[in-house]
């Protein structure tokens, strides 16, 4: 354990070192606290969303895997080939 000499000798790096960043960044910025809660609100009522009844033509391109998009975009895929640990099986014994 750190004799009481040490822990006062914590204690001045630490403000000073604080010090320092406050004075380099400024001082630190204190944010507003929340409004206080004003109990139940009434909720705003929206009105129901407009539909369409719209066809859906079928797919008409093929779509990339991760490969072609690699390809074509110049990225990269990583693959990953490790073997995993099969999740253990419990077993219940009445």
């Amino acid at each position: 354990m750190a004799s009481k000499g040490d822990h006062q000798h914590l204690l001045n790096v630490g403000r000073e070192g604080f010090a320092a960043l406050d004075e380099f960044f400024g001082p630190r910025r204190v944010t507003p606290p929340p409004p206080p809660f004003q109990g139940l609100q009434r909720q705003r009522q929206f009105p129901a969303p407009h539909v369409q009844n719209r066809h859906v033509s079928p797919q008409k391109e093929a779509v990339l895997n991760c490969l072609e998009a690699a390809e074509i975009y110049g990225g990269a895929v990583f693959l990953d080939y490790r073997k995993r640990k099969p999740a253990p099986i419990r077993k219940v014994y009445h």
